[in-house]
């Protein structure tokens, strides 16, 4: 990845995709967890 784009992903300007974060992620040599939870409290 290039700066400009790591400067777009800093400010907000482009949605972050999956694979992208995953691309991110790999040029940082770091892992990439995705949680999901849920704000009800009806079951």
């Amino acid at each position: 990845m290039k700066q400009p784009q790591i400067s777009r992903i800093e400010g907000g300007g482009t949605v972050s995709t999956i694979p992208l974060l995953r691309r991110l992620a790999r040029a940082l040599d770091a892992d990439l967890t995705i949680n999901l939870t849920s704000h009800s409290n009806a079951a």
